[in-house]
């Protein structure tokens, strides 16, 4: 499959002069604080895509002339100074291929690659997101005009259109809609072929968009289950209509194309609402913003499905490009949108942008916490040469990284503090989020964090030495009020000894694996063969995936709810509660039974909703 190995920008929005961005195929995280250059890069890569929608190159060219009333090129380079955009893409076999758009060059129309790129691939930021919900309260949400530009050029009917001219064009949803939508000129009669042609291209325009809409609904409403919502969404849609009578005449036509509408409604399909409360035709006037935007989401990533499920040559790129997409989500819910995106998205080039620090950071433990090796993290900041304001851009280094470099510069304070905030970043990323507070809900701080991280790891049957060592550690090259203490020598072993314990937690692998509110079972035959025996069991906790190198997974242990039925009926009425291991829980039932189902718990015990093994939904 072809990636895209390196990014050149020159003279275009921000990015002044020429500056390279080495991807090497592989993913990018970046970080741009306000100001650097970050949404720029993300709309280069917009252009550059989008221009292989345009048949006139003027209309590309346009950008990167410094004479055109609507170029991009960069406030302060000079007026014969070049501007363009160049993508170099590498495929598995280390074969490159060039494209570029420029004022004079636009050859990503040439060949298949970029077309194939942009059917299969989707782009997508805060300011289209917003757009779902930004309505008055008395409008309903009409998603067609949202579509129109930002998204029907990646919609392809299943019909190419049929022009009145006896042109047979296209199967692009938007260059249907822009034939059909300034009307008929000059209209003609009713009877003529070129009416009756332009006619029936509204008709089939409203088939095949409507069909279209029909085809994505049940994809959009398994990703709002998967973000774990409790509504799902339809679709009322409105014909596109041309040359009808003017209201309130039986004589009189308009002569205009009048715009289909997408009305957007949410359904709470529970029993315990009545049906007449069930249905909001205005989700915007009762949803948070963060329910909204998983709707905007889940909506932008079953189209994306859509696009794959016709044949995609092996080599086609395939990219998710995402800018700023999660600021309107809690913490809590982009954590489940980072996990389907990492978990989902595996065959996808992602770049993900951000100028949120803590988010950047977040998701940079959190790639690492999935074994994902093949990123690239990017830092970009404002700066000034020659009086001039450009990105600085910089491959970013974890603390763990900046510690060793300051510990070989012989800078040991500074490896101190680096160190710290790894071992701070660890335990975090390490503990179910419940253990980052003390009793009294408040933070913990490195002490605390590090005690719970040992108390966890123990629980969870890991070899707690490197927990030990950690906690040795905080006491001196983790307490910055301890260094003042202890010669240099000493100094030197010690920040050592701590950055190797760092570098070995750091190995071992940690998931988010099964979510508090969900339900598992298990079913075990009395050892007599008289009896079946069916736990049903409820997680008040959230259980963690973890791995040792070279070892087994291991589950974590959390709190639970369960239910015995023997043969079909439940066997009291009281909720059995307390702190369980899933394996021990599932081995002590399984020595009384009469050992016919399997003995390895991974395989014995499902998630009820899909009846699936636990063994077949771990990752390692």
């Amino acid at each position: 499959m072809n990636k895209i190995k390196q990014i050149k920008i020159k003279n275009f929005k921000f990015f002044y002069g020429e500056v390279s961005i080495d991807l090497e195929r592989n993913n990018a995280l970046v970080f741009g604080e306000n100001g650097s250059g970050k949404s720029s890069l993300y709309w280069a890569l917009y252009t550059f895509l989008q221009s292989v929608f345009k048949s006139d190159i003027s209309k590309v060219q346009k950008y990167f002339l410094h004479n055109h009333p609507e170029n991009l090129r960069n406030r302060f380079a000079d007026d014969g100074d070049d501007s363009y955009i160049k993508l170099v893409f590498e495929d598995e076999h280390q074969s490159t291929t060039d494209k570029l758009i420029s004022n004079s060059t636009v050859n990503t129309r040439t060949g298949t690659l970029i077309a194939q790129a942009i059917q299969a691939s989707e782009l997508i930021n805060y300011k289209l997101l917003s757009k779902v919900h930004d309505f008055k309260n008395p409008q309903e949400i009409d998603l067609f005009p949202i579509m129109d530009k930002d998204i029907l050029p990646f919609i392809n009917f299943r019909e190419v259109l049929v022009r009145h001219d006896g042109a047979v064009t296209t199967a692009n949803a938007q260059e249907w809609w822009d034939y059909i939508k300034d009307g008929l000129h000059p209209r003609g009669r009713m009877h003529d072929h070129a009416y009756q042609t332009f006619s029936t291209a509204v008709n089939k325009f409203n088939i095949e968009l409507k069909f279209y809409l029909d085809s994505i609904v049940e994809s959009v409403n398994d990703y709002l289950k998967k973000f774990k919502q409790f509504f799902t969404v339809s679709f009322e849609f409105e014909n596109c209509s041309y040359d009808s009578f003017v209201q309130g005449s039986t004589t009189q036509r308009n002569h205009k194309t009048i715009s289909p509408q997408i009305i957007l409604h949410a359904n709470f399909n529970h029993i315990s609402i009545s049906a007449n409360k069930q249905k909001i035709t205005r989700p915007h006037t009762f949803l948070n913003e963060a329910k909204l935007t998983s709707i905007a989401l889940s909506i932008r990533f079953a189209m994306l499905d859509q696009k794959l499920s016709g044949a995609v040559a092996v080599d086609t790129p395939k990219f998710l490009i995402l800018d700023d997409v999660l600021l309107s989500l809690d913490m809590s819910n982009r954590e489940i949108v980072l996990d389907i995106i990492l978990k989902e998205f595996t065959d996808y080039q992602l770049i993900i942008l951000t100028h949120d620090r803590n988010f950047f950071e977040l998701l940079r433990h959190r790639i690492k916490r999935f074994g994902q090796e093949s990123w690239k993290y990017i830092e970009m900041y404002e700066c000034e040469k020659g009086g001039i304001p450009q990105p600085l851009i910089k491959i970013s280094d974890t603390y763990l990284e900046k510690a060793e470099l300051y510990f070989h510069k012989k800078e040991y304070e500074i490896a101190g503090n680096f160190l710290r905030k790894e071992a701070e970043a660890f335990c975090k990323d390490f503990l179910p989020k419940k253990h980052h507070y003390t009793s009294e809900y408040n933070l913990n701080d490195l002490n605390g964090l590090i005690l719970q991280a040992k108390l966890f790891a123990q629980n969870a049957g890991l070899d707690i030495t490197l927990f030990e060592e950690l906690d040795s550690h905080r006491k001196f090259v983790l307490n910055p009020t301890s260094h003042d203490s202890y010669d240099v020598p000493k100094f030197d072993n010690e920040v050592g000894n701590c950055l190797h314990t760092l570098k070995e937690l750091r190995k071992i692998k940690n998931e988010s694996f099964l979510k508090r509110g969900e339900k598992i079972e298990f079913e075990l035959t009395s050892a007599n063969g008289a009896n079946t025996y069916k736990f049903e069991i409820k997680l008040e906790d959230d259980f963690r995936l973890l791995q040792e190198l070279g070892k087994d997974s291991l589950l974590s242990k959390g709190m639970v709810n369960y239910w015995i039925y023997k043969d079909g009926v439940k066997t009291t009425n009281e909720i059995q509660h307390g702190i369980e291991s899933l394996k021990k829980m599932y081995d002590n039932n399984f020595v009384l039974s009469d050992k016919t189902k399997s003995e390895d718990f991974w395989e014995g015990i499902i998630l009820s909703d899909t009846g699936e093994q636990l063994k077949n939904h771990r990752k390692f």
